[in-house]
């Protein structure tokens, strides 16, 4: 299989559910060494061991223990004729069974028959949401070299209007200075330069309103600059925001640095916000500390920067409440979203 064939595997790897010829083909891979592949897997057992936590807590069925018990009763083996020698169960390992001393197995509560297909969609999807977070960051870098095209394109437009500018204040010079030595033209050359003045004053906004798009193209560039960086650190630690009863289908993932203390959210279907109230992000340590108000899209998609966080060593949850306009020192209105760290 081609490496690009193994990094698609490694979810499922991690479910569990993979078929054994294609486990052991995975398995061997990693045995060559390979990095990326290692670094994957790692990543997606460290969110696959978080998944968990987010599911509701459900009691068992009445009579499950009974019939687990049930199956994993050994079968009753017929008696041995007297005076035949005992002979010991052959231990036979399976193929790949060894590997297991090498790569640390899966953990034990993904092969529950309850919780495996869910883990299995949550593997997939967290892995859809990592690569497209990949796709993001790989557009928003197309994005900002567009934007450095269209900020040198500006630039150069700008050296355009500034020679043009000069150009005509050169001409009106001239104009005025041929006034001056003819007299008997006066009327029509008052005429021709309050033209070029207009021409001038007009030139003059177009500059005006290219130096304000230039600023706001700076002030973007400076934000996809801002937002890249942040994407690519290794020290981002991601925590998954479930909707509480009033949002029960919302959902956010808070993408969180300890070290640069900042944090950004991501969410999607955020309820539509009531005239005159705003969401706000918690950072919970022994009390909430706002981390910023934020709104919502069309799409009712959400996306916030947080860029100081106080003592992020000491923060256990993040949670998004619903406030008034402005937002408050502490939660007043109704939690939306709430996700442990």
């Amino acid at each position: 299989m081609s490496h690009e064939v193994f990094e698609e595997t490694i979810p499922l790897y991690a479910a569990g559910a993979l078929e054994r010829d294609e486990r052991q083909a995975l398995e061997a891979h990693l045995l060559t060494g390979c990095a990326s592949c290692h670094a994957a897997l790692k990543e997606v057992r460290a969110v696959a061991a978080l998944l968990p936590y987010g599911l509701p807590p459900a009691s068992p069925p009445p009579g499950l223990r009974a019939k687990i018990l049930a199956k994993l009763a050994p079968p009753p083996q017929p008696a041995a004729p007297a005076g035949a020698p005992r002979k010991e169960p052959a231990t036979r390992l399976e193929p790949g069974e060894w590997m297991r001393h090498v790569i640390p197995p899966a953990p034990t509560w993904r092969t529950h028959p309850a919780v495996a297909p869910l883990l299995l969609v949550l593997l997939i999807g967290t892995a859809v949401y990592a690569l497209s977070v990949r796709l993001q960051a790989g557009m928003d870098a197309d994005q900002r070299r567009q934007v450095e095209l269209a900020l040198h394109n500006e630039m150069a437009r700008l050296a355009a209007l500034q020679r043009q500018v000069r150009e005509q204040e050169t001409l009106l010079a001239g104009m005025r200075q041929e006034v001056d030595q003819r007299a008997g033209r006066m009327d029509d050359l008052k005429e021709a330069l309050a033209r070029q003045e207009g021409e001038i004053d007009a030139l003059r906004q177009q500059l005006a309103s290219r130096e304000q798009e230039t600023a706001g193209l700076r002030r973007a560039l400076a934000q996809k600059d801002d937002l890249l960086g942040f994407l690519h650190s290794p020290r981002v630690k991601v925590v998954s925001l479930a909707g509480s009863a009033v949002a029960e289908t919302a959902g956010a993932f808070v993408l969180f640095d300890p070290e640069s203390r900042k944090a950004f959210l991501y969410g999607f279907n955020m309820p539509t916000l009531p005239p005159g109230k705003i969401y706000q992000l918690w950072a919970i340590m022994d009390k909430p500390v706002s981390a910023g108000t934020f709104g919502i899209d069309a799409g009712h998609k959400s996306r916030h920067m947080a860029k100081s966080i106080p003592d992020p060593a000491r923060i256990t949850k993040f949670a998004v409440s619903l406030e008034p306009e402005g937002g408050r020192p502490q939660p007043t209105g109704d939690i939306y979203l709430i996700g442990q760290l």
